[in-house]
């Protein structure tokens, strides 16, 4: 199943490329951008592209961090819930230990 996942993904990604190529070859008309500075005029195909890159590499970051915050609040829980687990542990031994102990005084 991964190697169809996988096959399709490329094919998909090799139909991005092409259609990018495509677009560029296609929209050639120089326009500048001011973005509170000017900006020196380049194709609207490369101001898309550089727009899109850069839109996907924010997405990338931000989702890193959101994924490592879930991850890192699911790994507390998983500690805290074995914390909890041994606490409980350790104080049901405990009171049998005294039982057994205070059985020992009474011989």
């Amino acid at each position: 199943m991964s190697k169809i996942t996988r096959f399709i993904a490329g094919l998909f990604f090799l139909l991005v490329v092409l259609a990018g190529f495509i677009f560029t070859s296609n929209n050639s008309v120089m326009v500048p951008l001011w973005i509170g500075i000017e900006l020196s005029p380049q194709s609207l195909a490369v101001w898309v592209l550089l727009a899109f890159a850069w839109g996907g590499v924010l997405g990338l970051l931000l989702g890193y961090g959101l994924f490592r915050r879930i991850k890192s609040q699911l790994r507390i829980n998983q500690l805290e819930a074995q914390l909890k687990k041994s606490q409980g542990n350790n104080i049901g031994l405990s009171s049998k230990t005294s039982k057994s102990l205070g059985k020992g005084k009474d011989k």
